[in-house]
Formats: C-alpha cells, sequence, structure tokens
C-alpha cells in the first residue's frame, strides 16, 4: 500500500523517537588481557603507518605489547551478551560498550576476560547525525591587509613571545605533524580562509554528531595554528601538516568522553603525529556522583591523564589547556591538564598579565601546573561563521602555544620531545622563579630557536641531501643545487639565516641551482649561518661553520 507523504513522515518520526527515547548505558569494560592478536609486534606495518614507525625509531620508543590491538573476538563475545562496543583502548586493555538495561553488565562480568567494568554514561542513543550548519557571515570577504606587517592583527601576540623572527626565518611548523582533538569544526571545510591548509585527514571518535557541524570551538583553536593570511592574520604553525580528530560530545558530560579521546589520541600515535593539541578537560559530570576531586589531580587518576603520559612515552608532544576554572569553585586545573609530562598552558594577555580565568596548581601531588602560559585573553580567532573576532580562553592559548612548539621543532625534528620541552620551559621568564599561577611563565621564541639551532650538526665545506647539495665554493660565496628534487624548480625556496636565527636573505629557485653571496658584515658578525631548504611540505636546516 502507497501511503500518503505526509503519513510516511509522520510514522518515521514516530519510529525515530520511539528508537531515540529508551535509555542507554554505557560501560567502560577492563580486560585481563588483550587476546589472541591477529598481528605480531615482528610486523608493525600491519598496525602502525611508516610514519609513526619513523617517529618512533627517531624519538628511540621501542614497539611493544601496548601497541598490538585488541583481538577481535573479545569484541564478538561481546557482542553475543548483548553489548555494543563503541570505542576501545589498547594502551590500557578497555573496551567501552553500550547496554539498554543496566542489569545486563552481570552477564558482561561472567566473560572470562573481562576484570572488571565502570559505568561512564547513560542517555538517550542519537542515531542521526547533525548535519545543519550555521552559514558563513560572508563567503568572498576581502581582508584589509597591513602592508607594515604580515602579522597583521596577529603582530602582538607573536611579540609577547619574541616569535616574530622565528616565523620570518621559515620556522612556520612545515614537516611537522599535528593531530588538533576537540569537539568538532563546524565549517572548517568550507571556510575559504582555511583553503591552503595543509588538512591531511579527519576523523570523529564520538558514536553520534558531524565533525564539521557539532562545534565550533575546535574551528576557532584551529584557526589559531593554521591560519596563513599575510597582512592579516598568521597562526603559529601555518604551514604544519593537520589532522583533526573529534572526542567532545557537547551534548552531554560524562566520563566516556575521556575514552573517546584517549581513543583519539591511540589513534594519532599510530598514524606518526608529532605533536597534539587538547583544548578539553574534564570537572564535573551530569552525574555528580563521577566528578573529580582535587585530590584526583595526581596524574594518575583520570584516563585522560594517563593516557597523556603515555602519548609522550610513545614519543609525542602533547600540549594542553590548564582550564578556565580560575575565578570558579574549582580554581585548579583540569585533567588530563595534571598529567606529568602534558606541556600544560595557562593564559594570559598580550599585556603579559595572567588571565582571571586561568585555572592554577599545583597538582595534588604538589607538581608545578600550569607549565608555561600564552595568550589566552582575547586571542584573535576564525570563528564558525568565517569572521575574524576575539575569544578567551585557555583553549586558545593551549593551541597557539602549540603551533609555537611545532615552528620551534621544525627547525631540529631530530631533537627528542624531552629536548624541546625543557628548551621551551627553559627560555620562560620565570624559570627561575616558577608559580602556581604563571608555572615558568612567558616563553621567549627567539632565545629557544637559538638554541634549538646550535643543536644542528656544523658542516664546513659541502652537504649532500636527498633533494639538494649545498657547496661553499668560496669564502663569501655558497652554491645550492637541486639533485632529485620531484617538483619543478619554482615549488623550491631557500633562506638564509645567522647564528641567532634572523633572516638575512629569502631565494626562490628558477632553474635547477642557485648562487649565494655573503656579505663580508654577516661572515665578521657570526661564527655559523643557517640555509633553510623548503619544498611545499618538507623543510631541512643545515648549519654551516664560518
Amino acid at each position: 500500500m502507497r501511503l500518503p507523504a505526509t503519513t510516511l513522515f509522520l510514522l518515521l518520526s514516530i519510529a525515530l523517537s520511539a528508537q531515540t527515547t529508551q535509555m542507554q548505558y554505557r560501560f567502560r569494560v577492563y580486560l585481563k588481557d588483550k587476546g589472541n592478536s591477529e598481528v605480531t609486534l615482528s610486523e608493525p606495518e600491519k598496525f602502525l603507518t611508516p610514519k609513526a614507525i619513523e617517529r618512533k625509531r627517531r624519538q628511540q620508543v621501542p614497539i611493544d605489547q601496548s601497541d598490538l590491538p585488541i583481538s577481535s573476538d573479545y569484541f564478538n563475545q561481546l557482542k553475543s551478551v548483548g553489548a555494543k562496543p563503541v570505542s576501545h583502548s589498547k594502551w590500557f586493555n578497555t573496551i567501552v560498550i553500550q547496554l539498554n538495561d543496566s542489569s545486563r553488565i552481570d552477564a558482561v562480568l561472567q566473560l572470562p576476560f573481562v576484570d572488571s567494568a565502570r559505568y561512564v554514561w547513560r542517555g538517550i542513543e542519537r542515531n542521526h547525525r547533525y548535519s545543519v550548519r550555521p552559514r558563513l557571515g560572508c563567503m568572498e570577504c576581502p581582508d584589509e591587509a597591513d602592508p607594515v606587517t604580515p602579522f597583521g592583527i596577529t603582530t602582538k601576540q607573536f611579540a609577547l613571545h619574541n616569535a616574530r623572527q622565528m616565523a620570518l626565518s621559515g620556522f612556520t611548523g612545515r614537516g611537522i605533524e599535528i593531530a588538533i582533538i576537540d569537539a568538532g569544526f563546524t565549517n572548517v571545510d568550507v571556510i575559504p580562509q582555511f583553503d591552503e591548509v595543509n588538512i591531511a585527514g579527519f576523523r570523529s571518535f564520538v558514536p553520534e554528531g558531524d565533525i564539521f557541524a557539532s562545534s565550533d570551538h575546535g574551528t576557532k583553536v584551529f584557526s589559531t595554528m593554521a591560519t596563513n593570511l599575510p597582512g592579516v592574520m598568521i597562526g603559529s604553525a601555518p604551514h604544519a601538516t593537520y589532522h583533526l580528530l573529534r572526542s567532545e560530545d557537547v551534548t552531554s558530560e560524562f566520563p566516556v568522553e575521556e575514552d573517546y579521546w584517549v581513543r583519539a589520541v591511540e589513534y594519532a600515535d599510530s598514524i606518526g603525529i608529532d605533536l597534539i593539541n587538547t583544548s578539553l578537560g574534564y570537572t564535573n559530570f551530569d552525574d555528580s556522583t563521577l566528578n573529580y576531586r582535587h585530590v584526583d589531580l595526581d596524574g594518575k587518576t583520570s584516563l585522560m591523564s594517563l593516557a597523556a603520559d603515555k602519548a609522550y612515552e610513545k614519543g609525542m608532544i602533547l600540549v594542553t589547556s590548564a582550564g578556565n576554572e580560575g575565578s570558579k569553585e574549582w580554581q585548579k586545573v583540569s585533567p588530563p591538564a595534571d598529567a606529568k609530562h602534558a606541556l600544560t598552558v595557562g593564559a594570559v594577555g598580550i599585556d603579559s598579565l595572567i588571565a582571571p580565568f586561568s585555572s592554577k596548581g599545583y597538582t595534588a601531588d604538589k607538581r608545578l601546573k600550569p607549565d608555561i602560559v600564552s595568550v589566552g585573553k582575547a586571542t584573535i580567532t576564525i570563528g564558525q561563521n568565517g569572521l575574524i573576532g576575539f575569544t578567551n580562553g585557555t583553549s586558545l592559548s593551549s593551541p597557539f602555544m602549540a603551533g609555537l612548539v611545532a615552528s620551534l621543532w621544525s627547525a631540529n625534528p631530530n631533537l627528542s620531545r624531552a629536548e624541546v620541552i625543557d628548551i621551551v620551559k627553559r627560555s620562560a621568564d620565570r624559570y627561575n622563579r616558577p608559580d602556581s599561577v604563571y608555572g615558568y611563565g612567558i616563553p621567549d621564541f627567539g632565545k629557544a630557536l637559538k638554541e634549538v639551532l646550535g643543536s644542528l650538526e656544523p658542516h664546513k665545506k659541502r652537504v649532500v641531501e636527498r633533494e639538494f647539495s649545498i657547496t661553499r665554493s668560496a669564502k663569501e660565496r655558497f652554491e645550492v643545487l637541486l639533485t632529485e628534487a620531484e617538483l619543478s624548480p619554482d615549488a623550491y625556496r631557500i633562506n638564509l639565516v645567522d647564528e641567532s636565527g634572523n633572516l638575512i636573505a629569502e631565494y626562490r629557485f628558477e632553474e635547477g641551482q642557485l648562487t649565494l653571496p655573503v656579505q663580508r658584515e654577516v661572515l665578521q658578525k657570526n661564527k655559523y649561518l643557517h640555509f633553510i631548504f623548503m619544498s611545499p611540505f618538507t623543510q631541512k636546516t643545515i648549519r654551516f661553520r664560518l
């Protein structure tokens, strides 16, 4: 029988309503082991990408049992007793399951491979995806560029960290893989200002919702790092490679979001991410019996905090916001900001003064947090409507700092994550007198870059790389030759930088060879020169002893 369209719509609405009104429950199931894995440590290419394997090698991180996936048999056995797997963690041997009757957890607990279970969510499952998006404020708004400075309205943000020369010299994150784990990235895929950003991938780890329509929190976070509008607005790592990952469900607040977050971090590790920014944190939940207490800020209680330290152990730098609880009852940092190896960032204004909302330390076990501070008061951002504005929160100080760290790391990617974090902290203005409000203070990236450049191996006469060679043909002249270039010559350029990281000259290839003259004054003032060879997605810095 053919039904009228209105009747069919009503029936579908009733069916959808019935489908989504039954209370559902999610439990974090702790396993006794991984089971019989389908892969072995002798074949890491089956569960890690080549980039991940290379990063672990470079960071001297062994591939071990924690990298192996959980046996598919365990997932099947859970399904056989009516449990629906919705997330999992190979690092912590957990599987999050969904049940429509909480008493069914007893059957799950009877399975021989199950150790225990913890309730982490209850609510109404939303089986449809929300795809309605806000309209852009202006599809092709011409931004008025500042002819004086390429940084435009972000000039003072870079100046706070003495980071302008680092960016001008060409250290803008090229070659660094960054994952942003957030609540969503509304309209990032259609905002014109992001057209030239290198977004290598995106993925949501939340069962419901659309990564590009669920929240613009991640849109603003992303904009502080990735925007490249010379003379208007510059992000702190505009030439990095980005992966956008969603773990936050903005419709509710439950510990299950920690599980989604851990899954996102593990995924980031498996694809070879170098640095993660996460501007998320949890203290209170919709079920107050699950809330954290100050005593839980020990880096060992929250699953996210444990995973943050695991990310460091796996070879990544994880930068996180301190939280916006400074003027609220909680006041302290929010997990995962209490993790020992997370680089926790508080918020200041461009006047260097702490923002009242910025969360404070110390941790429950008396460790210093936040570690450092950055611009989180009136931070320049791009929102879901594509318009530039100002946003407050450590959610913005964290990514701006994360991008600067990535840009610094791009000067010498062979540095370990411990060395990079240490250099950043030691450059800060309160390093010798840290406190629980500013941490070590405001990092100085001019100072930090000089130290990173000094860590490079010096050369004297000739350097041969895969794509190019550099030869000192005379005291005041160098020759640069493209060797195995995969692109046309005009896709490559080279910057000449002094021993402090200041730009001396910029060159672009028109043919396969360049002659670089060096002024006598430069030779007299420097013991070293640096050549930054850049292709669209890679970068190599060569240090020459004069």
